[in-house]
């Protein structure tokens, strides 16, 4: 059977005009998601720094960073299964059901991790804790992403689609602001030693209250225009992935490799950052959660801004764009990263977050979701983007740690990175644009 993704018409659909309840939609959709990656964010940030000592205290410091990342990427493998089942039922019944549910797991998940007894206390137990609650995280997370996503975008004017998706990846920088600039400040308050000891508990410990918000939000919003629609004209697909596996093969391709390629460049330029800033440079804590504090400050003004540029001139040439631009900074940002110059480091991550990252992110969430059809939507864009994510900043700061070793040469972490995005970007070359496309 043809593949269903060279069948979609290059053509606009019917536009919804901007409505009060829409623009109640996008806020309440985003702020969720800024709840979300705030939960996730919590533990990049602070894990590298503090959960080595805190559940795998009998390693040494190399094998005590990589078992670190190696739980980090757990909430990673579990992402795909949450787009799996969450995406099933956001096609079945609806999105924003769905979203509810995700926004519960995710919440609960992270408080609970802030109430977590040490190795000290229980043992082995505690790494096994740790990895459950981050396999929640993961799991809710990768049923939140691209549904949230799908209840914008399938209200949106099509004109507006890529500026109004974007809300849901400028989210982000939103939820990382909030972590990082909360964890900056319990440092400077109390302290590194007493953050390292008992303040990082109280990030996730206030995701109780984050939940609390968002649900009261998610609660007030309608169901997505076009899935309504797709109810009444009974165009509800039994079995959506079994459709995505047979209908919409490319879609899933072409998902896959973009999302491989940004998430990889955004958490080596992130997680692996952090850690390598504070572990082996000795720069201070604070010092380095101020500067991502900054680089997002700036983000979330461009993300929305290269989003409105790709509804005028396509999402490809600003992915592709994005692309090429990694592959030309990484070594600078290695380099400015080296100097130890706090100064340096800002300037650094400000351009690779604010810059280099939203050229290549920013477009992202409307071409995911546009390659797919309402019907497979929420799944097909889902698995596409989680298990690139899997395989892309999931397991790149554990990557990139196990190549650097013991060492200080960052050019077996430029080559890993460079091979990644030279197969994106082959990719898509071949890829359809999808600004016009009727959804």
């Amino acid at each position: 059977m043809a593949d269903q993704s060279a069948q979609m018409a290059p053509v606009a659909s019917p536009s919804p005009k901007i409505s009060a309840s829409y623009r109640r939609l996008v806020i309440a959709s985003a702020l969720g998601t800024t709840i979300e990656w705030y939960d996730f964010w919590c533990y990049a940030i602070i894990g590298p720094l503090v959960f080595d000592r805190m559940f795998f205290p009998k390693s040494d410091p190399l094998v005590g960073s990589i078992l670190v990342y190696a739980t980090f990427a757990v909430g990673f493998l579990a992402r795909p299964i949450g787009g799996l089942v969450f995406g099933h039922f956001g096609d079945r019944i609806g999105r924003k059901s769905v979203l509810m549910i995700t926004l519960f797991m995710m919440g609960i998940a992270s408080t609970l991790m802030g109430l977590l007894p040490s190795y000290a206390m229980i043992g082995v137990f505690a790494p096994l804790c740790l990895v459950t609650l981050r396999f929640l995280q993961g799991f809710a997370l990768g049923g939140e992403s691209m549904g949230a996503l799908a209840l914008i975008l399938e209200n949106a004017p099509q004109e507006k689609r890529g500026f109004f998706a974007s809300w849901c990846n400028a989210a982000g920088p939103i939820g990382i602001i909030c972590a990082t600039a909360l964890s900056s400040l319990i440092t400077w308050t109390w302290g590194k030693a007493a953050f390292q000891d008992w303040g990082w508990r109280i990030p996730f410990l206030l995701s109780v209250i984050l939940l609390a918000i968002g649900a009261y939000m998610r609660s007030h919003v309608d169901e997505s225009f076009l899935f309504t629609a797709a109810q009444k004209s009974k165009k509800i697909s039994r079995v959506p992935i079994f459709d995505v596996v047979r209908k919409w093969k490319k879609s899933l391709t072409m998902a896959f490799f973009v999302n491989i390629g940004h998430s990889t460049y955004a958490y080596l330029s992130t997680v692996f950052i952090i850690a390598y800033g504070a572990r082996k440079l000795g720069m201070p804590m604070a010092s380095l959660m101020s500067a991502f504090l900054i680089a997002n400050i700036f983000k979330l003004i461009t993300v929305p801004y290269v989003a409105h540029l790709s509804d005028k001139h396509n999402r490809r040439p600003f992915i592709m764009g994005g692309f090429i631009l990694g592959c030309l900074y990484l070594p600078l940002l290695f380099h400015l990263v080296s100097m130890k110059s706090v100064i340096f480091f800002i300037i650094g991550i400000t351009i690779s977050e604010a810059v280099v990252h939203a050229t290549m992110w920013a477009p992202e969430a409307a071409f995911t979701a546009e390659l797919f059809g309402t019907e497979v939507r929420v799944s097909g864009s889902s698995i596409g983007k989680q298990l690139g994510v899997v395989f892309g900043g999931g397991v790149a700061p554990m990557i990139a740690t196990w190549l650097m070793g013991k060492g200080t040469s960052f050019t077996p972490v430029l080559y890993y990175c460079w091979a990644v995005f030279v197969v994106s970007f082959i990719v898509l070359l071949f890829a359809p644009e999808t600004r016009k496309r009727a959804l």
